[in-house]
């Protein structure tokens, strides 16, 4: 069993503390080494989002991680490359995740990917719309396709329709279709994380 949880430590916001670089067990710092190493080289020397505090502590998911560290890198890699694979148009996977994170009201993930998705282009109205699950205006074929997807994917229940799967096959191969599916349940999967966790964004969640 792991330590008690006092009331305030239950709080959102406080319930996985962020663990200080100096307060990392033997366990925890290499998978905190790890994800230090490839969020600097993915997002770069100067991200559109924090994913640390002033004191180089995990913020967001990769909290989370480091109370989970024999499976925390495993995830943590598997969220990487399917966010960086080529196959997929950066547009329609910051559309996706939007989506997703809109439909949970995640946070931290709806902050660190409207930045995101400014960054490559999309407008604060296509962005604003995205995270409220509504079609924004000027978007490719594909671009809608998936979008519907991602709805589909976390509002339904059963399968996805029919008619939802046509605009993607429609839109992309197989192969890509597969990726894109992957993508879409992986963000869910850290929206929910998140929401469980009740990780704050650092900032508005809309970009300026």
């Amino acid at each position: 069993m792991g330590s008690e949880q006092t009331e305030n430590e239950s709080a959102p916001g406080a319930r996985f503390p962020v663990v200080a670089p100096s307060a990392l067990s033997a366990d925890q710092k290499p998978v905190h080494d790890h994800i230090t190493e490839v969020s600097k080289f993915v997002f770069g020397a100067h991200p559109p989002f924090e994913w640390t505090d002033k004191e180089g502590g995990l913020i967001g998911p990769y909290s989370v991680i480091l109370y989970t560290p024999s499976t925390g890198t495993g995830f943590f890699d598997h969220a990487i490359k399917l966010g960086t694979d080529s196959r997929l148009p950066i547009r329609v996977k910051e559309l996706v995740i939007l989506a997703v994170g809109g439909h949970f009201d995640a946070a931290y993930e709806n902050y660190a990917h409207a930045r995101l998705a400014k960054l490559i282009g999309l407008r604060i109205d296509q962005i604003a719309d995205a995270l409220a699950g509504r079609e924004a205006k000027d978007l490719g074929a594909g671009e809608v396709a998936a979008f519907r997807l991602a709805l589909a994917m976390v509002s339904g229940r059963g399968p996805v329709s029919e008619e939802v799967w046509k605009g993607v096959q429609e839109s992309f191969s197989r192969e890509e279709s597969a990726a894109l599916v992957c993508l879409i349940s992986s963000y869910a999967y850290i929206a929910m994380t998140l929401n469980a966790a009740g990780a704050p964004a650092p900032g508005p969640v809309m970009p300026e």
